[in-house]
């Protein structure tokens, strides 16, 4: 037998046995996906140490990794979507189950007096619904990404101050004036007007409900900072505030579904800034910096 021969007949006997331990590995991963939990984050294993064997494998363990990740995903939506209807249909109950509560006593009424206070209490309660639907809707854009703001250069103090006479009623019905004190009132930073106050008008909602003082408002370069005292800073997280649904007050009292400082959070970082909480013994202080305008010049 010639050399040749010896070569080829030791090349058909390796290439029958690579062949057959390949057949072997196939079945063998078929087996272990086969057997493998729906849920579970096993991976595949080789014992043939080929090179296209090891890349098939791995590519099937990245296509598992990508299957958990995407169960977990699934599964964590459902859990927040199930913690959002609870907390929605709370908010939403609330004003309904008082304006219904008002509507059976003017019902029962005669007294004109009493008949025009309950409607006038209806109409609030209606007010404070309407106003938590706008938050939810809002809310509901800006996370899902379809609403579209309008940015360019905006002129800082002309809107804080626009916004804080928006609130004069309620300064003087708890007695405050606000301090108001800018660096610079020409300062100009990059935002979308009307949506930056819609962010003040909820750090300043957010002061007057749940502060002890007035709120001060500070201008310094690129960054607005409104602190007031808080009633139990014991209470405050700061860290947790601008989540969503996050009430410093567990019985979830008053108009608000929690989603004011959530909602200025999400509309401030698409406006390319940022805000921040901190807590100074019994001072709350929620800083925006904002993106300065020169850059979008």
């Amino acid at each position: 037998m010639t050399a040749f021969a010896i070569f080829m007949m030791l090349l058909t006997i390796y290439l029958t046995i690579r062949l057959w331990l390949s057949q072997q590995q196939m079945t063998d991963l078929a087996q272990q996906l086969k057997e493998r939990p729906p849920k579970s984050n096993q991976r595949l294993t080789v014992f043939l140490r080929d090179r296209s064997v090891v890349e098939l494998c791995n590519e099937i363990n990245r296509c598992i990794d990508a299957g958990q990740n995407a169960v977990l995903q699934s599964e964590e939506a459902q859990r927040q979507l199930k913690y959002t209807i609870s907390c929605v249909s709370h908010d939403i109950r609330t004003p309904l189950a008082g304006a219904d509560g008002y509507m059976q006593l003017l019902e029962k009424t005669s007294d004109p007096a009493k008949q025009l206070n309950y409607c006038r209490i209806i109409r609030q309660k209606l007010k404070d619904l309407e106003h938590l639907l706008d938050e939810l809707f809002l809310y509901t854009q800006l996370t899902g990404g379809t609403l579209q703001l309008s940015c360019s250069q905006v002129q800082l103090f002309p809107v804080v101050c626009d916004t804080l006479a928006g609130f004069y009623e309620a300064f003087v019905k708890q007695g405050f004036e606000p301090c108001v004190s800018f660096s610079d009132e020409a300062v100009r930073v990059f935002a979308d007007a009307g949506q930056l106050r819609r962010v003040l008008g909820n750090l300043i909602s957010n002061a007057l409900s749940y502060g002890d003082g007035a709120p001060v408002i500070r201008q310094e370069k690129n960054r607005l900072s409104v602190s007031n005292k808080v009633k139990d800073p014991q209470s405050i997280r700061p860290g947790q505030m601008f989540e969503r649904f996050y009430r410093d007050d567990t019985s979830r009292r008053g108009p608000h579904a929690g989603l004011g400082l959530s909602i200025a959070r999400e509309l401030i970082e698409q406006m390319g800034g940022n805000i921040r909480a901190q807590l100074t013994g019994d001072m709350l202080e929620i800083t925006i910096e904002f993106s300065r305008a020169e850059a979008h010049s």
